[in-house]
């Protein structure tokens, strides 16, 4: 990067953060939050792990693998209500690769309720990532559907949910814009290609879709840079218009520091947006901002030749 691009708060200065912490295991960290609103009731996922991310970018732990799981939990006028596991049900045996469980869940609502995309890599010894649909089954119970990958043996993750009335779809990626259907019932994609979108081939999904009055659709994306002292993570808001394409962006924005950032969810409520991140994959944060003040700093976006992603 040849600037360092400003803060969240020096580009919104309204937006207040607060510390999302619910109770999790002895020694395990809690990091890359989801959101979701659904029948009034805002739902949090956070994601915690058995491992710690040193500022050297190593991982630590005791275990013979890494091990993740979702805790929920309801927020109440600002408060942290209800905390439970997210129970994820799967009918296959996990292969021996030392990464298991359900991966940065971001949560969505879906005709049958909430719902969720997560990454998993103990499908089989490769330990290749997987993208699983989890499919309700009643409270706080979902079931996994192992999703097809339009390029088998591809490392997948980071797929921005954007479900519309009876199906389920997300974003596959940025640049081109590629909107990707998942059958629900057997996890077959279809994709759908939208061309050059003018955010750059390394711009990632973050946040699932956030629907606007103006028929746009709202995302929060990343861009992931690998600089001398570390990697750091920068983000934009973004949204796609009504005809299905990219209509408006912020510009790249720190959120709190410079650094391992991650945003995995964002919801209205009322006039509020709702931004949900982890930080150095040991804290997880929610920010909470004006959604007008957001819309009114977007700029459009000018559509360039794409590159393959």
């Amino acid at each position: 990067m040849a600037t360092v691009p400003p803060l969240l708060a020096q580009w919104a200065p309204a937006v207040r953060f607060e510390p999302i912490t619910p109770p999790v295991q002895p020694g395990w960290s809690r990091f890359n939050p989801s959101i979701v609103r659904t029948a009034g009731t805002t739902t949090i996922g956070v994601r915690s792990a058995n491992y710690r991310l040193t500022d050297a970018g190593r991982y630590e732990m005791t275990d013979t693998a890494i091990r993740s799981q979702t805790v929920l939990i309801d927020l109440f006028d600002g408060q942290s209500q209800n905390p439970r596991l997210l129970q994820i049900r799967t009918d296959r045996m996990p292969s021996s690769f030392p990464v298991q469980g359900w991966e940065d869940v971001r949560l969505f609502a879906s005709d049958a309720g909430i719902s969720g995309l997560a990454t998993v890599r103990d499908v089989d010894e490769s330990g290749v990532c997987r993208i699983a649909l989890l499919v309700p089954q009643g409270d706080d119970r979902v079931a996994e559907v192992l999703v097809d990958s339009p390029r088998p043996g591809r490392h997948e993750k980071n797929w921005a949910p954007w479900p519309t009335s009876g199906a389920v779809r997300a974003v596959y990626s940025w640049d081109p814009l590629r909107i990707i259907s998942i059958d629900p019932a057997t996890g077959q994609t279809t994709l759908d290609d939208r061309g050059a979108s003018g955010l750059g081939p390394g711009t990632r999904g973050g946040s699932g879709a956030v629907e606007l009055d103006s028929g746009e659709s709202l995302f929060v994306v990343h861009e992931s840079h690998l600089l001398p002292d570390g990697r750091a993570y920068v983000h934009r808001f973004v949204t796609i218009s009504a005809d299905g394409l990219v209509a408006r962006a912020s510009p790249r924005l720190r959120l709190t520091g410079f650094g391992v950032e991650f945003v995995a969810g964002a919801a209205l409520e009322g006039s509020d947006l709702l931004v949900t991140f982890g930080v150095a994959d040991r804290d997880a944060w929610l920010a909470r901002l004006p959604i007008a003040g957001v819309l009114e700093r977007l700029g459009p976006v000018r559509r360039v030749p794409g590159v393959p992603a």
